[in-house]
């Protein structure tokens, strides 16, 4: 279900804008789970482009805290950075490329993610020495480091990744007026600052220790350390690529940019959160987090030796009943050489039909979907499924029509509205609401709206 539009017509003071964190990973039972390489994904899960900037071609900082983190951390991680970042787990990322429309249908920000970097690890001597540190002090702590040029200025790629000593607990507001600490609620998290003085905006991962404090239990694969380390890691890493300005996002529209709006299932690893896998870089084996990827439709790692990605842009249209819209299909090369690709828009919500220029496409190629909405679609947002097909190998790309003037649904989201209400960006207004008489309603729903999205994501 989305918010968007109810929390953008909210004033922008009234949605604080949420840190973005990995959670701890406990069983209904209450035991924690260790986390498997068969973990599922969450049902329906898809990224959505929202319009916000990605990481091109990162160049990771690896930063220790201080002299005392473990020295497995302190010694590998370097070698880790370099190695991940130029490997096969980032050649799949182009599916995200964002020379493409938005979610609105505005042009993205013209982005291509390829391999990147890392420098050498930076061990810094933190002013703040107390073993509870808060998010705004690593800010601040950061900020300071840049300016006294103990850490290198950040551009667009640049990426800290800031590893801590064992027994330092991270802390920060958990969205319901509470506190969120390291090892109890969240494994790591990353984040984005605001420009201030001389230092630019920058984007930054915190890593607390995760070989012990408990943290060994939740956040990583059987056998924790250092493997852990790597794991919690490279979910933050994927994560701060894909979708780098979270931090400063209050709703579905720029900065915000890969995110699934259903659910908990948040950004690229929120959704295969548990999901293990293994990375084969620069002669040696890492364990990383698997990442969803929506043409496998799969949390993966690689993608196939010879592999696509099909893409939908923009990805919302709104048709009215008895009506057609357009959007732009263009078929991908992630590697190899797929062959000719064969479309099909196989699956369509009922009353929804799609219709191609042309059902063949070479890698590169792209042609118009033609979506049609008979008078019995289903008012409100609609999803839509089609396939591209190359050999055995299928591919998925998903969009949605906003209907309108069709049938009424019969409740449970997806613009499915009881009666007597209506789908207002995915809340259920009462009819007859305006912004003049009956104000009261529409701001409690906005408000109901706002409420939930922040939840969501602070949980996420």
């Amino acid at each position: 279900m989305r918010f968007a539009v109810a929390v953008a017509l909210l004033p922008a003071a009234l949605v604080a804008a949420p840190i973005h964190y990995q959670p701890v990973r406990v069983q209904d039972s209450g035991s924690i789970d260790r986390f498997a390489s068969n973990t599922a994904a969450p049902a329906n899960a898809w990224l959505n482009y929202y319009g916000g900037h990605v990481i091109s071609n990162v160049n990771v900082v690896p930063v220790m805290w201080g002299g005392n983190v473990p020295s497995a951390v302190a010694t590998g991680m370097g070698s880790y950075y370099t190695a991940i970042t130029d490997s096969a787990y980032f050649d799949w990322l182009a599916e995200y490329d964002t020379n493409i429309l938005d979610w609105a249908g505005h042009q993205g920000t013209n982005q291509q993610i390829r391999r990147g970097t890392a420098s050498a690890t930076l061990t810094i001597s933190p002013s703040n020495s107390a073993t509870t540190v808060t998010n705004d002090q690593i800010i601040a702590e950061l900020q300071g480091q840049i300016a006294s040029g103990h850490l290198p200025r950040p551009d667009a790629n640049t990426l800290y990744m800031v590893h801590f000593p064992a027994g330092t607990k991270i802390t920060m507001p958990d969205g319901n007026g509470g506190t969120a600490a390291s090892c109890t609620q969240f494994c790591a998290y990353h984040n984005t600052t605001t420009a201030t003085g001389s230092i630019p905006e920058f984007y930054y991962g915190v890593i607390p220790n995760v070989t012990s404090d408990g943290c060994e239990l939740g956040c990583g694969p059987i056998g924790g350390g250092f493997n852990n380390t790597t794991s919690v890691a490279s979910h933050e890493l994927i994560e701060a690529v894909t979708d780098a300005e979270v931090g400063l996002a209050t709703n579905n529209a720029p900065p915000l940019a890969w995110y699934d709006p259903q659910g908990q299932d948040g950004e690229i690893g929120d959704i295969c959160n548990g999901a293990q896998g293994t990375v084969t870089s620069h002669g040696q084996s890492w364990t990383v987090q698997q990442e969803w990827s929506n043409s496998h439709n799969a949390c993966i790692t690689e993608a196939d030796s010879t592999d696509f990605a099909v893409l939908i842009t923009p990805g919302n249209r709104a048709i009215a009943a008895g009506q057609s819209a357009t959007y732009t299909v263009t078929a991908k090369k992630i590697a190899g050489a797929p062959g000719t690709i064969t479309l099909k828009a196989d699956g369509m919500a009922a009353g929804l039909s799609g219709t191609f220029a042309t059902s063949q496409l070479s890698a590169g190629q792209s042609t118009t979907l033609t979506v049609s909405a008979a008078t019995s679609a289903t008012n409100g947002d609609n999803y839509f499924t089609i396939h591209g097909t190359a050999g055995s190998t299928q591919r998925t790309a998903k969009a949605e029509a906003n209907i309108s003037g069709g049938q009424a649904g019969g409740g449970g989201g997806g613009g499915n509205c009881p009666p007597g209400t209506t789908d207002i960006g995915g809340v259920c207004v009462p009819t007859g609401c305006s912004s003049t008489g009956g104000g009261a309603p529409w701001l409690g729903a906005f408000a109901v709206g706002a409420f939930l999205l922040w939840r969501r994501r602070s949980q996420a």
